[in-house]
């Protein structure tokens, strides 16, 4: 059972921060925006866990990236609290229109 709590929740990391990073690369948007659609997804796949998964993105100029890190706690009584890390990292180029060759 925990198993499948915790590939579930790292399925939806990795997918908020792939969609994050598709959201801010798009032309028109922004880094910050990216961030938000991720955190929303987060809430949405997670729910209270996922107020332990922080999110941050970064502008590289050609490229955006977007990465969220945290944990999932699991539900085993026995284990005392432990958790398990809930990471994930994506980059994507930034759209933009680019001139083809003239001939």
């Amino acid at each position: 059972m925990q198993f499948a709590l915790y590939y579930q929740a790292e399925s939806v990391v990795t997918g908020a921060v792939q969609d994050g990073a598709r959201a801010a690369a798009a032309e028109g948007s922004s880094v910050g925006e990216g961030v938000a659609h991720t955190e929303s997804l987060l809430h949405a796949g997670l729910g209270r866990s996922a107020g332990e998964v922080s999110v941050q993105g970064s502008d590289g100029g050609e490229t955006v990236t977007v990465e969220a890190q945290g944990q999932l706690h699991l539900i085993i009584p026995w284990l005392g609290g432990a958790n398990l890390p809930l990471r994930a990292r994506s980059t994507q180029s930034k759209e933009k229109f680019r001139v083809g060759p003239t001939g």
